[in-house]
């Protein structure tokens, strides 16, 4: 009677066993499910997020090439856009290195030399722009061109013309040149006459600027 009893606890309690663990791969199959579902609506809101995404920004591309198209109708429509950038640009380069206030600095000439680089950069880049615009025209496009290679030579003829300045004698130079003028400042606790003549004499000889549009000026 005892082995009966034992025997059939023993099967209640397999039978108990088998149960819970149906019970267990049903609840496990479930969550996974659950899980697999989740997952995939989290794709499919990563899915639709992405093409948003990319859809925005074809339409700011959209918008930026609508601005460039406009910008080069803008250019090509002036009677002289390359002269207007490279008259804008020396306008403010000479504002800047002749500016009165600008003299009390102690970095003076590193610091407009500088700003006249980058401003003068500025344009170049500008130039470029306009070149590689399909809009422009050949005419202005190689204009573009040649007054880049322009910007080039003047550079290298205002770093000669510094070296020969500071050769006279002068701690330091600052010289910028436009298409019919000479703007130097120089480092000097006092601005001769004679001063002024040497440097009107190498100006003069490396350049084909009027001796009335040379300015000279120092550092103070």
């Amino acid at each position: 009677m005892y082995i009966k009893k034992k025997t059939a606890l023993i099967v209640a309690l397999i039978c108990l066993l088998f149960g819970i663990g149906y019970v267990n791969h049903e609840l496990i199959k479930q969550s996974l499910m659950q899980s697999s579902n989740d997952y995939q609506k989290h794709e499919e809101n990563q899915l639709m997020e992405l093409s948003k995404t990319i859809d925005d920004d074809r339409s700011g591309a959209s918008l930026g090439d609508t601005d460039d198209k406009e910008e080069a109708e803008i250019v090509d429509s002036k009677s002289d856009a390359i002269g207007d950038l490279k008259k804008n640009a020396d306008d403010d380069i000479e504002s800047v290195i002749t500016k009165e206030e600008s003299f009390k600095s102690s970095n003076y000439f590193i610091e407009h030399r500088l700003s006249r680089d980058k401003l003068r950069a500025t344009l170049i880049d500008r130039l470029y722009e306009i070149i590689n615009n399909e809009n422009t025209n050949d005419e202005t496009r190689t204009k573009a061109q040649n007054e880049i290679i322009s910007l080039g030579q003047v550079s290298e003829l205002e770093l000669s013309l510094e070296g020969l300045i500071k050769a006279k004698g002068f701690e330091d130079a600052l010289v910028f040149l436009s298409d019919d003028s000479a703007s130097v400042v120089v480092s000097t606790n006092e601005l001769t006459e004679q001063d002024a003549i040497k440097i009107f004499e190498i100006v003069k000889r490396e350049t084909d600027i009027e001796a009335g549009n040379i300015k000279i000026m120092k550092k103070f």
